[in-house]
């Protein structure tokens, strides 16, 4: 997973098909505050995603998960921003 772009509450995300596991579905997009829990912020059939309204000066992280018909796959590796 990486930044592409940021702005002031927007965050644009990438990030690589998994290398496993059979065809994806869609990806899962979350989010979380420093010590909070992970919470789901989008659903995209894409892997790139734009992340509008996003809290400013708060350190957020991010990360995907693969789904498809066997399930959800693990989180991918996570990004940091303070959009």
């Amino acid at each position: 997973m990486a930044i592409r772009e940021e702005g002031d509450t927007w965050i644009l995300l990438a990030w690589d098909a998994p290398e496993d596991g059979g065809e994806v579905a869609a990806y899962r997009v979350q989010r979380r505050k420093l010590g909070g829990a992970w919470e789901d912020v989008e659903t995209s059939i894409d892997r790139v995603e734009l992340l509008r309204d996003q809290p400013r000066g708060v350190e957020l992280r991010f990360r995907v998960r693969a789904m498809n018909r066997a399930g959800i796959g693990p989180p991918s590796t996570t990004v940091t921003a303070v959009p």
